[in-house]
């Protein structure tokens, strides 16, 4: 965001004024054409920063990045396309932990082998909050199962918390009242 506000308020400044605070090296459109070209650099440089953000943060902000990549009315296309990555493209929990996340939760401590037959480590599909694995029941029929990441809802409450704190610091910078939306889903 401050890069944007750089080079609106560096376009303001007359040259000397620019050298003097130091913005001499800030590129400064010139032409409308030259404009739309530092917004596209500047749209393509924030996208990796944020998608690289997501990707450490994970949990809410991971579901916050794939909201914004449906959201092609509000976004810049840059955004909207890499944030699409987080669609599909997220690590899955360890085998162990799947298997032990079952067997404390679903099975209160007893063994995977005391409800399924057969039980896929590699998961059919992997999101910010859960994954599912496919498994044989002991009588013989296919299930899924889907688990939840472990420790994941103080996690969520928590992003949610610091969510609706930017939401209202960045209110009148944002194109949506987020801070409503972020308080509905705190619910």
């Amino acid at each position: 965001l401050g890069a944007y506000k750089v080079v609106e308020v560096a376009a303001d400044l007359p040259a000397p004024l620019r050298l003097a605070v130091g913005l001499s090296g800030v590129r400064i459109p010139e032409t409308e054409t030259e404009s739309g070209e530092v917004y596209e650099e500047l749209h393509e440089w924030g996208s990796q920063r944020l998608e690289s953000t997501i990707q450490e943060l994970k949990g809410f902000y991971v579901k916050t990045g794939q909201v914004i990549s449906t959201r092609v009315d509000l976004f810049p296309e840059q955004y909207t396309s890499r944030l699409a990555s987080l669609q599909d493209s997220l690590d899955p929990m360890p085998a162990a932990v799947v298997r032990e996340v079952i067997e404390r939760e679903l099975l209160q401590g007893e063994p995977i082998s005391s409800l399924f037959a057969s039980f896929d480590d590699e998961p059919l599909g992997a999101a910010s909050i859960a994954q599912v694995h496919g498994a044989t029941l002991l009588d013989g029929r296919r299930v899924a199962v889907k688990v939840q990441r472990p420790n994941c809802e103080p996690k969520l409450k928590g992003d949610i918390s610091n969510l609706k704190r930017f939401a209202k610091a960045l209110g009148k910078a944002l194109p949506v009242d987020y801070y409503t939306v972020f308080c509905e889903l705190e619910r």
